[in-house]
């Protein structure tokens, strides 16, 4: 077996997708995360290295802790985003969005030709999303009460807890099938849609295919999530990003869009990441960043204009102009 599709059909499981209402019921809700995948960056000069790539502090980065953070090109636009977590100081995973993988590993690449570092794509490694007022719990009984922001390693299964009672566990395929078993009969089984549309409303969005190297951080509110610091020092892309911050100069941000219609008419398979967003001036005013449809209707992470989001909004010039700006669970300062 080597993708989640045999792992799925050997044991059996039924993934119903995020429209279903009874998933954000369940006290216990567990998703495949084949939309993700984790590079690994394995070396002594590993933290060295990546300090000087990475717009988040590694020296913040340990077996306990990870951060959100990105890679940037010299224009301080964003080639990835990713939560990067350490097995151990020598051992750092960056997970982040499967269709971006391959470009990001090579941007990372590029520069690593003089440190003592290797880098790979960990296809061994799938991830789990665990969800609902007893995911807490579940962790607790494996003996991994960890808190918002932290990280544990246990018989070979990477926990992080990424807040508001979601965990990722990452881990190799064997493990994945025994925690799969283990959980089944207990939880909601959904895809990756469902995961997705869990960041949408905690406001985290993430660069994928269609946006790399068009956004900087701060659009996508990165300063407002700690996936910037602006204390470490130079890393690829800062001198860009420093100057836009103490200059006030970002004027787009990340809003999210509820289309409100449980029927919605629209297709998932139409949209795609990058595309434009129009106000009602029919002028474009920015982009679709990410999307998935919930018990609401279509909801998506867009960069828009400053202003904009207090007008109606479209994914075509000529509407319809159905969708409303929801808040985002924390301010835009």
């Amino acid at each position: 077996m080597s993708n989640w599709s045999e792992l799925k059909q050997a044991l059996s499981l039924e993934l119903s997708n995020s429209e279903a209402a009874k998933s954000f019921n369940s006290p216990l809700q567990l998703c495949s995360l084949d939309h993700k995948c984790a590079i690994a960056v394995v070396g002594p000069d590993s933290k060295k290295f990546l300090q000087g790539q990475l717009t988040c502090n590694l020296d913040d980065v340990s077996p306990s802790q990870w951060q959100l953070g990105a890679h940037c090109n010299h224009k301080g636009r964003m080639i990835s985003s990713f939560r990067a977590s350490a097995l151990s100081d020598e051992h750092i995973l960056l997970t982040l969005r499967h269709n971006i993988s391959d470009s990001a590993l090579a941007a990372l690449a590029k520069y690593a030709i003089f440190s003592k570092v290797e880098l790979s794509l960990n296809d061994k490694l799938m991830g789990l999303g665990l969800a609902g007022e007893q995911a807490e719990q579940q962790l607790s009984a494996w003996e991994l009460p960890i808190e918002e922001g932290n990280s544990a390693y246990k018989d070979g299964v990477h926990v992080l807890n990424i807040g508001k009672g979601r965990f990722e566990l990452w881990a190799e395929q064997e493990n994945i099938k025994n925690l799969l078993e283990q959980l089944k009969s207990e939880a909601t089984l959904v895809d990756s849609s469902h995961w997705k549309l869990l960041d949408i409303q905690a406001g985290i969005a993430e660069v994928e295919a269609g946006v790399e190297e068009a956004i900087i951080p701060q659009m996508l509110n990165f300063n407002e999530l700690d996936g910037i610091n602006y204390q470490k020092g130079c890393y690829t892309g800062q001198e860009i990003i420093a100057r836009m911050q103490y200059r006030g100069n970002v004027k787009r941000h990340t809003v999210r869009l509820v289309e409100g219609i449980t029927e919605s008419q629209v297709e998932l398979a139409s949209l795609y990441s990058g595309m434009s967003v129009y106000g009602a001036n029919k002028q474009a005013v920015g982009e679709l960043v990410n999307f998935a449809k919930g018990p609401q209707g279509l909801e998506a992470l867009a960069v828009v204009k400053d202003g904009a989001e207090q007008t109606a909004l479209a994914l075509s010039e000529d509407g319809p102009w159905n969708f409303t700006i929801e808040p985002l669970p924390y301010a835009i300062t």
